[in-house]
């Protein structure tokens, strides 16, 4: 039968391991919980900006074009928060 038994220093190196790979699971688990805030914030911009474009194509199949110009200012200035967003 073999016998395995670890000397002082190589039971130190095997936690000294653990502990790193314990902090990196816990650097992985952060960046994947930003990533995933953002792609919400991604997914809720590109819904409203849909809503929008809905909108936008409603009123000028009305031929109403105060409310179409009125639309595409409020869509304008959603695609600028969005680029204000995205250049950070």
């Amino acid at each position: 039968m073999i016998a395995l038994t670890l000397g002082p220093g190589e039971v130190a190196l095997w936690w000294i391991a653990l502990a790193v790979g314990v902090v990196v699971l816990g650097v992985v688990v952060a960046l994947l919980t930003l990533l995933s805030r953002l792609l919400r914030d991604v997914a809720f911009g590109v819904a409203s900006l849909g809503e929008m474009a809905n909108r936008l194509e409603q009123a000028s199949a009305a031929g109403d074009l105060g409310r179409t110009a009125f639309v595409l200012s409020e869509l304008r200035e959603e695609i600028r928060v969005h680029d204000e967003r995205l250049s950070q």
